[in-house]
């Protein structure tokens, strides 16, 4: 993290690009909760896991934006004591204040990190084509054919 107006600078893209995220995902879970049909197959469940995924990422995002907004407070009081007249009071001031606005920022790439990581599982997971149906009357190694698939009589 820089120091001065470039850390201003950099929080203000940072807290911009966190909040078109949320912007972005939070319209995302609309539009699946809109497509969503009622029952219980596999599609109307995939829709489900996919709003209840993309509005705990939007939560996420939600902390990590508070911790750049008090990160945003840490760097304006660092620019106000840049300006006050040198002593070492001063240097321990700004050495705290710099500690405070680097825990903020790291406890939000901390919680952007952790969001992306279980949003990818997430998808890995949907991703997965469903495991075949194995009847427990049926040996494990025979294949299972669905329906379409088997052989018609009517030929």
């Amino acid at each position: 993290m820089r120091s001065g107006v470039n850390a201003l600078d950099d929080l203000a893209d940072s807290s911009r690009d966190v909040a078109g995220l949320i912007s972005h995902f939070t319209a995302a879970a609309a539009f699946a909760a809109r497509t969503e049909r009622r029952g219980r197959d596999r599609e109307a469940d995939i829709i489900r896991l996919t709003v209840t995924q993309l509005t705990h990422t939007v939560g996420a995002l939600g902390h990590a934006l508070a911790d750049l907004g008090v990160a945003l407070a840490h760097a304006g009081a660092l620019h106000q004591l840049a300006a006050s007249p040198r002593s070492t009071q001063r240097n321990q001031d700004i050495e705290a204040t710099r500690a405070l606005l680097r825990a903020r920022v790291d406890g939000a790439h901390g919680r952007l990190h952790a969001s992306g990581a279980r949003l990818r599982q997430a998808a890995d997971r949907l991703a997965a084509p469903p495991a075949p149906f194995r009847s427990p009357c049926i040996n494990a190694t025979t294949p299972v054919t669905s329906p379409s698939a088997a052989p018609s009589r009517n030929r």
